[in-house]
């Protein structure tokens, strides 16, 4: 019994030893990365464009403005709004109800496909000077 929980042991060090020296890429550094150009596409940003069309970002900026104002997209395509907010939380609204009420992280994308043509509006809960048009052809 001792035998098997000595080998027991001896692998959960193993697997922990080895998760803690495994080139942690996933996590960029705050202080050297920054979150990609509002309007730019994700494939500028070496990304792929995906299968079903562009992938397309909208930058919430700190209390002030979402960048693009507007932005014209094609069917299919992708948008991925970035916030800019450090601390808290900002929460994007869809005028149209495309989606639940999306809280936005500092750094965690939001990401939404439009496959329908349409105009579409969205504001930042409590600061309506935050709001963006995107127009779907």
């Amino acid at each position: 019994m001792k035998r098997k929980s000595l080998i027991l042991l001896v692998v959960m060090i193993s697997l922990f030893a080895s998760g803690c020296t495994e080139d942690n890429e996933s996590m960029p550094d705050d202080s050297n990365s920054s979150i990609p150009e509002a309007g730019s596409d994700l494939q500028s940003e070496g990304n792929m464009t995906s299968k079903l069309g562009e992938d397309h970002i909208v930058r919430l900026e700190n209390y002030v403005v979402m960048r693009p104002l507007e932005l014209e997209i094609s069917k299919g395509d992708t948008v991925s709004w970035w916030s800019d907010k450090r601390q808290g939380n900002y929460v994007l609204v869809s005028d149209e109800k495309l989606f639940p009420d999306e809280k936005l992280s500092y750094r965690v994308p939001f990401t939404y496909t439009f496959n329908e043509i349409g105009t579409y509006h969205f504001v930042v809960k409590d600061f309506p000077e935050m709001n963006a048009t995107v127009r779907v052809n």
